[in-house]
């Protein structure tokens, strides 16, 4: 026999082992996969919120990087809006 071929039914026996193990402690079994599948849904869940939250305070540093005399030329000065009942108008 070769060493494959030893490998080989030493993986095979060990899979039956396994299975009949599994079919004796079924229970244990089930208890396991659902609280596997519950931690992959719990990771999957906070690698995406941590994504979300990475890409907001990204944008909020670049926005905060932008000073307020770069976003006003002196030729545009800030103007306020006032939005009433009647109507909207520009205050200077």
């Amino acid at each position: 026999m070769t060493f494959l071929e030893i490998l080989k039914t030493f993986l095979e026996l060990a899979a039956v082992v396994l299975l009949i193990v599994g079919f004796i402690n079924e229970k244990k079994v089930i208890a396991f996969e659902v609280k596997l599948a519950r931690a992959i849904r719990i990771h999957i869940r906070n690698y995406r919120l941590r994504k979300q939250r990475e890409a907001q305070a990204e944008y909020a540093a670049k926005v905060q990087k932008r000073a307020p005399e770069d976003v006003y030329e002196e030729a545009e000065a800030p103007v306020l809006t006032v939005v009433s009942k009647k109507g909207s108008h520009r205050v200077a």
